[in-house]
C-alpha cells in the first residue's frame, strides 16, 4: 500500500532538491566573485577560503579549481622545505587537473581556460621538483592538439623538448613554426638562435654527455643561413641585418674554438652586414656600436701593428658617433635599455 504513494512525494520533494540545487550554485559564484576579488589583490590566503567554498558547493566549477591552484601555486615557495609549503604544491597540481577534468570547454571562456590549465600543468612538470618529462610532454600534446595553429604552443612543445635533450624534436618543432609563418621574422629568428645554441658535436650529431667525443658545437652555418633569409623577409626593415652582424660578432669574440683567420672572416661579414643595414637607415646607431665591435674583432687578430691601430682607431671613431646618434635620439624621444652588446661597446675603452 505504501508504494502507491511514492511517486507522488518523489514529485513532490523534486522542486525542493532543484531548488536547493540552485542555491547552491549562487552561493558557489558569489565565493567565487569574493575570491577572484582577493585574487586581484594578491590576498592568495583569503582567496584560497572563497574558491575553497565555492568548488564545496559546485564540484564541477572549473574556473574556481583553476584558481584556486593558481593561489596556491602563487603561495608555493620553490626549495623551502616544510609540510605546509609541500602541500600548496600538492594542492595546486590538485586543483589543475581537476579543472583540466570538469572543464567541458563548450563556450570561448571555458576553452581558453583549458589552454591556461593546460599550460600551467605543462610548466609544473617541465621544471623541478616535480620534473616528469611524460606528464610534461603530455599536457603539451593536449595544447597543440586543441589549438594546432597557435605559434605559441609550438613554442612551448620545442622548449621543453630542448629542455630534456630531444634536440632532434626541438629542431623540427623550429622548422614547423618557421614553416607556418614563413613571413614571420620572429619564428625565423627563433630557429636561427635554436642553431646557435652549442647541441651538437664535431659531426653534427646530437651531443650525449659522456658518449660523443669532442667539444658541443652549434649549427652556426645554418644559424647564418636562416638569419639571413629572416634579412630578406622585409626589404623596408634593416634589423634583420644587425641581428645578422651580431651573429657574426659573437661568433667572432666569444667562440674559443675558432682562430684568427676565421674571426677576421666572420668580422668582414659581420661589417658588410652592417653596412646593408645603415644603408636602409643611416641613423641606426646600435648598427654603427656593433660595427666598431667587428673592428675591435679584427684589431685582435691583426699581426701588424699599423694595422691594429688603424682598426683600434676606427672603432673608437664609431663610438663617439653612436654615442652622439644616441644622444640626438633620446633628445626626441625616451630611450630604452641598451642591447648588452651596444652597453659593452659604450663602455669600452676609447683606444
Amino acid at each position: 500500500m505504501r508504494t502507491r504513494y511514492r511517486a507522488p512525494l518523489l514529485a513532490a520533494l523534486l522542486p525542493l532538491v532543484v531548488l536547493a540545487a540552485g542555491c547552491d550554485l549562487i552561493r558557489a559564484k558569489a565565493a567565487f566573485k569574493d575570491g577572484n576579488r582577493l585574487y586581484k589583490e594578491e590576498n592568495y590566503r583569503k582567496a584560497i577560503d572563497f574558491y575553497e567554498r565555492a568548488v564545496e558547493l559546485k564540484p564541477d566549477f572549473a574556473e574556481a579549481h583553476f584558481y584556486l591552484a593558481s593561489s596556491q601555486q602563487s603561495l608555493y615557495r620553490p626549495g623551502k622545505e616544510g609540510e605546509e609549503n609541500e602541500m600548496r604544491l600538492k594542492q595546486a597540481i590538485e586543483h589543475y587537473e581537476k579543472s583540466l577534468e570538469v572543464n567541458k570547454a563548450d563556450t570561448p571562456n571555458l576553452q581558453q581556460l583549458r589552454l591556461n590549465t593546460l599550460g600551467a600543468l605543462t610548466s609544473m612538470y617541465s621544471d623541478p621538483p616535480l620534473t616528469d618529462y611524460e606528464k610534461a610532454l603530455s599536457y603539451a600534446e593536449m595544447l597543440v592538439k586543441d589549438n594546432p595553429d597557435d605559434t605559441k604552443n609550438l613554442y612551448a612543445m620545442a622548449n621543453l623538448y630542448e629542455k630534456f635533450g630531444r634536440v632532434a624534436e626541438a629542431e623540427q618543432t623550429y622548422v614547423r613554426v618557421t614553416e607556418q609563418n614563413p613571413d614571420d621574422a620572429k619564428a625565423c629568428g627563433a630557429l636561427a638562435a635554436f642553431y646557435n645554441k652549442p647541441l651538437w658535436d664535431d659531426a653534427g650529431n646530437v651531443f650525449v654527455e659522456n658518449e660523443s667525443k669532442g667539444a658541443r658545437r652549434a649549427k652556426f652555418d645554418s644559424a647564418i643561413a636562416t638569419l639571413e633569409r629572416c634579412a630578406a623577409l622585409d626589404t623596408s626593415d634593416p634589423s634583420g641585418y644587425y641581428k645578422l652582424a651580431m651573429f657574426f660578432w659573437d661568433k667572432a669574440y666569444r667562440d674559443p674554438l675558432i682562430g684568427d683567420k676565421e674571426k677576421d672572416a666572420y668580422a668582414d661579414k659581420g661589417i658588410a652586414a652592417v653596412d646593408t643595414a645603415l644603408g636602409m637607415r643611416p641613423g641606426y646607431w646600435e648598427a654603427i656600436i656593433t660595427k666598431g665591435l667587428l673592428y675591435r674583432v679584427k684589431a685582435q687578430v691583426s699581426t701588424r701593428p699599423a694595422e691594429r691601430r688603424q682598426y683600434l682607431d676606427q672603432a673608437v671613431l664609431l663610438q663617439k658617433q653612436a654615442i652622439e646618434m644616441r644622444k640626438e635620439t633620446q633628445a626626441s624621444a625616451t630611450g630604452g635599455d641598451l642591447p648588452p652588446a651596444a652597453a659593452e661597446a659604450l663602455e669600452a675603452p676609447k683606444s
